[in-house]
């Protein structure tokens, strides 16, 4: 059995490529990384984004917003939480299978070296969504999601569980990957801590997920059958980075830093 690993930069995700690797006995045959768009970053992009989404009245709002977690930096590290793990240490200081990093994992390129590879298995983090040609070149197909689903689907989904005030929604979804955006049959959920304060719920909920998806993406690499649950996505909602707003982001970020400041949610 072979197995593709399809990710995005991050010190999280080399340690869990290479943890991988060295489970399988050095069966992940690729890596491809999506790169980072540098337009992310741009000033004007960002002014862009924000015209197109809140629409002209409400731009001066959300550049306000904008200036504010800029210059507020307890609401960026408070927002930095989603993304936090326990510290970990490995010898080596790259990948250990090949490597193929790419403008867009949904590429002709990424097509051809997939559909070449013809991979048993897989293993999808932190990426853009794949397209049905892309996921298809794969026997099986798995995706580590953020959010409890059905509940929370998509883009920023505990953040959203937090918005909404349902932090026993907040934990990550393990799940077969299907046509559509986390709609895939759930293999393994993990739901957050809610007695813990917020830097340590997020980084035991992080740390947690990513192990568990280690272990199961080993479990099926050795062709052990794991249980599929079908979601009812009538419970639940696909989220977009559309709504994310600075606005959304700073009010999120004030929730979270009165959480850590009064211990309740």
């Amino acid at each position: 059995m072979n197995i593709v690993i399809v990710t995005v930069p991050g010190e999280n995700k080399r340690l869990f490529v290479n943890s991988l690797y060295k489970r399988t006995g050095g069966k992940v045959d690729l890596v491809i990384i999506q790169k980072r768009n540098p337009n992310h970053r741009s000033f004007f992009a960002g002014i862009k984004h924000l015209y197109k989404t809140a629409g002209l009245l409400l731009l001066p709002r959300e550049l306000w917003y904008a200036f504010l977690l800029r210059i507020d930096k307890s609401a960026r590290n408070a927002l930095e939480y989603f993304r936090v793990y326990g510290e970990q240490t490995s010898p080596e200081t790259g990948y250990l299978a090949n490597t193929m990093e790419v403008g867009s994992v949904n590429s002709d390129e990424v097509f051809d070296a997939l559909r070449k590879l013809s991979p048993d298995l897989m293993v999808v983090w932190g990426n853009t969504i794949l397209k049905s040609h892309i996921v298809g070149t794969a026997r099986r197909a798995i995706n580590l999601h953020m959010g409890l689903c059905p509940y929370y689907r998509g883009a920023v989904a505990n953040q959203y569980a937090l918005i909404n005030n349902e932090p026993k929604r907040l934990g990550a979804t393990i799940h077969y990957v299907e046509e559509g955006v986390d709609t895939g049959d759930i293999i393994s959920t993990i739901t957050a801590d809610v007695s813990l304060r917020p830097l340590d719920l997020f980084r035991e909920l992080n740390n947690k997920a990513k192990e568990l998806y280690l272990e199961n993406a080993v479990r099926l690499f050795r062709g052990e059958e794991l249980p599929r649950k079908t979601q009812d996505l009538s419970v639940g909602k696909n989220y977009t980075l559309k709504d994310w707003t600075p606005s959304v982001r700073y009010k999120l970020a004030r929730k979270i830093l009165r959480w850590e400041k009064v211990d309740i949610i």
